[in-house]
């Protein structure tokens, strides 16, 4: 009852919020109301919204009511921290605190109060951070070995997936495909069901209702005004739209605006003109954006490696170190820490970088910067290539599950696509179509390269299912920016037997489930 009460004053205040804005708006307004749908990530296509007629939402039989069930959500956060609107937590996506007087906050309570009325059930959630002492993992672990049934699904970033089905904690959400859940639906992320898939089974995926992994999908940014100073620099966006946005010309415009400005004639301060400013995490968006993969999921199911079994796939990640990362003009994150501290992360803001290196959820530390910014896809290796490509990061990603041996799978199952299914056309279309495209994006053509990034957004089997032999971690490819030593195949060598022994292992899991059935 008082979660109801709640409902109805948050509801009239959003009625009167809403008078306002229809009383104010100004037509001509850039960041005003955007009439237009957004795009589905992963798939290209259109979502519903209430104005629209929804697909039905179907069930075995006709009406569920779960008596009042617990249904709590087991959310990973990092670092101890468990806000929203932190750079791990960018939205809330399983259930709010609180009301913050924002269209998205309400968007998520409301669809859960609308699954709570309809299917009998009290929907709560729980934030466990990854790298505490009782860690996420931890948490799930000890609810399979008490059988204490305190969480009805899991929220988890892909990092950390391997062990979650490697020690049978999560449930197999494919048998009950078609039935309760309907994963060939839009309201669950295709290229995700795709590419989480292992054999005949699903332990994770990713759906309408999840926020985070939309956020940790690879953006770049550039700053407009900056760039309409240099005659030199050609129009990105327009060498996006004819195929032509490229890593060499993205290198050239960075040397042609880069340069010390302080009198020194050294690049170590952050009044000096930088080309990019980014962390390590480029090195794999600027991999993937060439069309290569680590790794993929073959036709049986079963995982295939595919990084350093190509000299090709050396000699791009090579050119990425020597000609991107140990460039003169790129700012490291993660390695010129001086700099960034005293200059208290401004460096883009305060328009000392053409371009920053980030992921969609990046937006929300862009809010105050004064000069109009631009949004793109990271570039194409080159002209040949078919398509950009955009990584949703493994980092800083969300997928979901159910827990293994939970009391009744039957209601998490329900509760889940019912949650799905009603972020699909409540929830996502105010998260894409308000905070993105009308407050994040600018400008059209940053509205337009947006859509583009997600319409392109892949999922890297080679990054979630190697995380434990070092390759792309650790010591490996991520930490390599700080040594300036780019033999990429040395690199591959050191590893290349523990992911080997990776692959066939995950096989063999694969193999294992489908002589056990």
């Amino acid at each position: 009852m008082k979660k109801y009460l709640s409902l109805l004053l948050a509801t009239l205040m959003v009625l009167a919020a809403l008078v306002g804005m229809v009383a104010c708006s100004d037509p001509n307004d850039p960041n005003g109301p955007n009439d237009g749908p957004g795009t589905t990530p992963g798939t290209g296509e259109t979502p519903g919204q209430d104005s629209k007629e929804r697909i039905p939402l179907t069930f075995p039989q006709a009406s569920y009511n779960f008596n009042d069930a617990n249904y709590n959500i087991l959310e990973w956060a990092c670092g101890g921290q468990d806000t929203a609107g932190d750079s791990w937590i960018p939205w809330e996506e399983g259930d709010v605190d609180q009301l913050d007087g924002g269209m998205l906050s309400q968007a998520v309570f409301d669809r859960n109060a609308w699954v709570e009325e309809n299917f009998g059930v009290n929907i709560t959630k729980e934030y466990v951070s990854v790298d505490a002492s009782v860690s996420h993992i931890t948490r799930m672990r000890q609810n399979r070995e008490t059988s204490s049934n305190e969480f009805q699904l899991v929220t988890q970033r892909s990092r950390n997936l391997i062990t979650m089905v490697q020690e049978n904690l999560m449930f197999d959400m494919n048998t009950m495909a078609g039935t309760i859940l309907h994963t060939d639906q839009p309201w669950w992320v295709q290229n995700s069901i795709a590419s989480y898939t292992l054999g005949a089974h699903l332990y994770v995926a990713s759906t309408e209702m999840l926020l985070r992994d939309k956020g940790a999908t690879a953006a770049l940014y550039f700053n407009q005004t900056l760039a309409e100073d240099y005659i030199d620099l050609p129009n990105f966006f327009d060498l996006v739209d004819e195929k032509e946005w490229t890593f060499d010309n993205m290198i050239a415009a960075c040397e042609i605006v880069s340069g010390s400005l302080d009198g020194d004639d050294l690049m170590n301060s952050g009044e000096d003109m930088w080309g990019v400013i980014g962390g390590d995490d480029p090195v794999f968006f600027l991999y993937a954006a060439t069309g290569r993969q680590f790794a993929h999921i073959d036709e049986g199911g079963y995982m295939e490696y595919d990084f350093g079994y190509s000299d090709e796939s050396i000699t791009v990640m090579k050119e990425i170190f020597d000609d991107f990362m140990y460039a003169d003009w790129y700012l490291n994150t993660a390695v010129d820490k001086t700099i960034i501290s005293n200059y208290e992360g401004k460096v883009f803001p305060d328009g000392h970088s053409l371009f920053s290196g980030g992921m969609v959820k990046s937006v929300n530390d862009l809010s105050e910067m004064q000069d109009l910014y631009g949004i793109l896809p990271y570039p194409m290796y080159d002209e040949d290539q078919e398509n950009y490509s955009s990584l949703v990061w493994i980092h800083h990603d969300s997928i979901l599950g159910i827990p293994a041996d939970v009391a009744d799978a039957e209601m998490c199952a329900v509760v889940l696509e019912a949650l799905s299914w009603e972020s699909y056309y409540s929830v996502y279309p105010i998260f894409y179509d308000t905070i993105l495209m009308d407050r994040a994006a600018r400008d059209a053509d940053s509205k337009r390269m947006l859509q583009l990034i997600f319409q392109t957004r892949i999922y890297d089997p080679g990054q979630y299912w190697d995380t434990t032999t070092g390759l792309q971690h650790a010591d490996g490819l991520l930490r390599l920016t700080a040594r300036e030593n780019s033999d990429i195949m040395s690199v591959w060598k050191t590893y290349e037997d523990a992911v080997v022994d990776c692959v066939k292992e995950i096989n063999k899991m694969i193999s294992d489930m489908e002589t056990q059935e």
